[in-house]
């Protein structure tokens, strides 16, 4: 769920039988307020996919955009795709598939989370390090390996 002004989306989830690929909007301009299910081109829509990550992109040629990356399948397989959803001046909305440059790219997970604030991340290091006392290790990518797609180092809390 994300909000790209006007608008409150929600992409995906469980309709408790299987993951779903559907959007639903809600504008919160005037009220009264109602959902409103988009209907978008069946070619270019993301696999349904639930427990995936989303934001709205601030930066570059991808700003306004709802991004959406990974998540988990009807099968249960972890995905690594990237979409960004837009909406045109005209109204219009459609998903486009992120491109990647060179080799590298992110493991497929689910259940991942975007993290902006310095004390989010903090605690997201803190609670990654617990778990790996039980075996759970988790990566952490820093913001220049996203925009540069180099990766000066990975931070995990085997280091920490």
């Amino acid at each position: 769920m994300c909000y790209m002004k006007p608008y409150i989306v929600v992409f995906g989830g469980n309709t408790v039988s299987h993951p779903t690929n559907e959007v639903w909007i809600i504008p919160l301009e005037k009220s009264p307020f109602s959902w409103t299910r988009l209907e978008l081109p069946e070619d270019t829509l993301p696999s349904p996919r639930l427990y995936h990550a989303s934001g709205i992109c601030t930066k570059g040629n991808a700003q306004g955009m709802m991004i959406v990356f990974g998540g988990r399948d009807q099968s249960e397989n972890a995905l690594n795709d990237t979409w960004g959803l837009r909406r045109h001046r005209d109204g219009r909305w459609d998903w486009v598939v992120a491109p990647y440059k060179g080799e590298i790219t992110p493991k497929n997970r689910y259940n991942v989370i975007k993290i902006k604030n310095f004390y989010i991340l903090f605690i997201f290091i803190f609670i990654n390090f617990l778990l790996a006392s039980y075996g759970f290790f988790g990566e952490l990518y820093d913001h220049y390996w996203w925009k540069n797609k180099k990766h000066p180092g990975k931070f995990d809390n085997r280091s920490i």
